[in-house]
């Protein structure tokens, strides 16, 4: 039996008790020891039923809840029912596996046709053997929902397309819930043990709505709780990054209005302890109501109508960002600032790299004065008009389609060195040499330290020869008297370089160290340059 198949026997126990009390008349109903089919060899037992003020005849009842009624007969029969109150102390979902789930004081009362007031379930927990080996175990604290209405049910039963079954509830309040399970890639007799613990606080969600329309949207979870085994790779990597479990909290708020026709992402945001966060927050105009009710077809129909007006990401960094600088320079043999120097020097590249995407240059600055400071970043989209639908936006071909049709900004708390001038070491005195200790630099970090900058010796005949580096890609030579236009790029860790009237690129690769540029050709020859700061020629 899959872990998929007992959460759906979860919910069975939720929703056909909640639906086969719809009982109108003033008659009291009582089943012991009742078995509802879920599967072909799956089940639920109830030791005990006790239906208040139903509309159901006794044997109606006995049908529902057996299984014993056709799907039209329990279409029926669900469309009428009527309670004040449904009461199972104890109910047990089982199968041809070994292991069970047991569910405790379920109530459901004020049942109409569909709707019920107040749900309730005191609890739950489950024992499961894994294929694996070890056991699955589960325990859930209270959990009550109050404000059902389950729309076109009879007709979902009668046809068997759940799907077609519109659930909405007002208001969700559950008390938490504790389970571990085995890795399998992890053996029992590991020091620590195998097992991966989830845990949870609390959670709460909470709806308005008109008609099919949901008004007002949220959902939070508190106190989230996730510990991986010591030995197991996860556990390891956590370790290694300080951390001997995962404390994390959810919390999102959507508003949408009918008459405007928009959805206001107002905040999504994932927070866990000594780590960061992430917040998500848009806004859709041009979103129909049919988007959230009706058929799929209408469904996708109108999600491919609305428009995306703004979307903004923020990253807020608690500690996570320390730590893997941290971990990096360890396993490098390196100094943090050395490490943040080379993932400058990455991020450098992104508008070289991406010459026609204008927003590449702003997000690379953003992530620039990240890389700095650690501390925040928030990049925003908003839309130019007229705002691109997405059934436009899933038609573009290329990122920068896209990008290009919105406002783009990047912001970070403090400041980097600009793009152009990015891990420039600052020339010393003519005369002056590099210090000893001075660290050599390779590949893109030494590249990134020529972008922006001029480089000035003799080329292969003995001639004065001076190129500055322009950001934008450009190089500009005057070699002896003559000046000459040409185009840089980077590949893999080589500068390559082609001038007008030029077919072929000539590539090579770069070290810095100080204010001495060497570029070797794919001989191993090299030739040895300094380093003007900016564009010191005139180029």
């Amino acid at each position: 039996m899959t872990t998929l198949c007992r959460f759906s026997l979860l919910a069975s126990l939720f929703v056909l008790p909640a639906l086969a009390p719809s009982l109108a008349s003033a008659a009291d109903i009582s089943l012991d020891n009742v078995a509802l089919p879920t599967g072909e060899k799956s089940k639920i037992t109830f030791k005990h039923i006790e239906i208040v003020d139903t509309n159901l005849t006794q044997e109606e009842a006995a049908k529902l809840f057996s299984g014993a009624a056709t799907n039209d007969e329990a279409a029926a029969l669900i469309g009428k029912l009527k309670a004040a109150r449904i009461s199972i102390p104890e109910a047990t979902a089982t199968s041809d596996k070994p292991g069970a789930i047991v569910f405790h004081d379920f109530k459901a009362e004020g049942i109409d046709q569909g709707a019920v007031a107040h749900l309730a379930l005191g609890g739950a927990e489950a024992d499961l053997p894994v294929e694996t080996g070890g056991k699955l175990v589960f325990k859930s604290q209270a959990v009550t929902v109050d404000g059902v209405q389950i729309q076109h049910l009879a007709d979902a039963i009668r046809t068997r397309e759940a799907k077609n079954a519109a659930l909405r509830v007002a208001h969700v309040a559950w008390s938490g819930f504790d389970l571990s399970i085995p890795d399998k890639d992890t053996p029992a007799t590991a020091d620590g043990g195998n097992l991966i613990r989830l845990r949870l606080n609390s959670a709460t969600a909470d709806q308005s709505f008109d008609g099919d329309s949901p008004l007002k949207s949220s959902f939070a979870l508190s106190g989230l709780s996730l510990s991986l085994p010591k030995s197991s790779q996860g556990g390891a990597m956590l370790t290694a990054l300080g951390y001997d479990k995962i404390d994390a909290s959810l919390k999102i708020d959507g508003t949408y209005d009918p008459a405007m026709q928009t959805f206001s992402l107002d905040n999504y945001r994932i927070e866990a302890v000594n780590i960061g966060s992430f917040g998500l927050r848009g806004r859709v105009s041009g979103l129909d109501k049919a988007a959230f009710g009706g058929d799929a077809k209408a469904k996708s129909a109108a999600m491919e109508a609305a428009a995306l007006q703004s979307l903004e990401l923020r990253i807020v960094n608690s500690g996570a960002f320390d730590k893997a600088v941290a971990i990096a320079a360890l396993s490098g043999s390196k100094t943090p600032v050395a490490v943040k120097t080379e993932w400058s020097a990455l991020v450098a590249q992104g508008p070289l790299m991406m010459p026609d995407i204008p927003a590449a240059a702003t997000i690379s600055q953003g992530l620039l004065n990240f890389i700095a400071n650690g501390k925040s970043l928030t990049l925003s989209l908003n839309a130019k008009a007229p705002a691109p639908k997405f059934a436009e936006m899933a038609g573009l071909e290329a990122p920068q389609q896209a990008l290009g049709r919105f406002d783009v900004t990047a912001v970070a708390e403090g400041t980097a060195p600009a793009l152009a001038v990015l891990a420039t070491p600052t020339p010393p005195a003519p005369d002056a040499q590099a210090p000893a200790e001075t660290r050599k630099l390779t590949g893109l970090a030494a590249w990134s330290a020529l972008v922006g900058n001029t480089i000035t010796g003799k080329d292969s005949e003995g001639s004065p020869l001076s190129e500055f580096y322009a950001a934008d890609g450009a190089v500009k030579q005057l070699d002896d008297d003559e000046v000459a236009t040409g185009k840089w790029a980077v590949r893999g860790d080589k500068a390559c370089f082609i001038f007008a009237g030029e077919k072929e690129e000539t590539c090579y690769t770069v070290e810095v160290a100080g204010n001495v540029a060497t570029f070797f050709d794919v001989d191993g020859d090299g030739k040895r340059y300094k380093i003007l700061k900016g564009n010191a020629k005139n180029l």
